[in-house]
């Protein structure tokens, strides 16, 4: 059973969580970049509608993305590191709207925050999974309030549990 390592973040603009899965490296690696659409939760989703699909493609420079069932793509990010089965990093061009409640993408690399994710073999079915979400300082005013968001619960820690959960059944099956 999967259960959360870490809970608090560390310097003021990042956000520090990790889990530990029962499955090998290179699956629990494969499961977050290739299944992402199938343990991120159906509610966050930057799209007029919800995703059918996430995709992370798999190279530096790669477009991290989600599409809806009529095809239309809403962009979340870039790759910046591709190291399989040990890392990967994405920027994150998503932030809440000024004017607006809902999750809008802002196209201004300089606007994004970074999301690293270290995968650590700790024996042949165990992964430690480590992620860091820094830089939210780029999102500008208010970016106090966006990190808070994204230590609390829902945030990084509910979507690491559920990507574990995932990646174990998958393990066992």
């Amino acid at each position: 059973m999967s259960r959360p390592v870490q809970e608090a973040g560390g310097e003021a603009a990042a956000v520090r969580k990790s889990v530990r899965v029962q499955a090998p490296i290179e699956h629990a690696f494969r499961v977050f970049v290739e299944q992402m659409e199938t343990w991120w939760p159906a509610t966050h989703h930057i799209g007029k509608t919800p995703f059918a699909a996430i995709f992370v493609e798999p190279r530096v420079g790669g477009r991290w993305y989600e599409r809806n069932a009529d095809g239309q793509q809403c962009e979340w990010g870039t790759v910046l590191a591709w190291e399989p089965p040990h890392r990967v990093a994405l920027s994150w061009h998503v932030g809440p709207g000024h004017d607006q409640p809902d999750w809008v993408c802002d196209p201004d690399i300089a606007k994004a925050s970074e999301v690293e994710i270290r995968f650590t073999a700790e024996g042949p079915g165990t992964t430690l999974i480590e992620l860091e979400h820094s830089k939210l300082e780029r999102h500008g005013e208010g970016y106090e309030q966006l990190r808070a968001i994204f230590d609390g619960p829902g945030a990084w820690i509910t979507i690491l549990e559920l990507f574990a959960k995932a990646a174990e059944k998958e393990a066992r099956e």
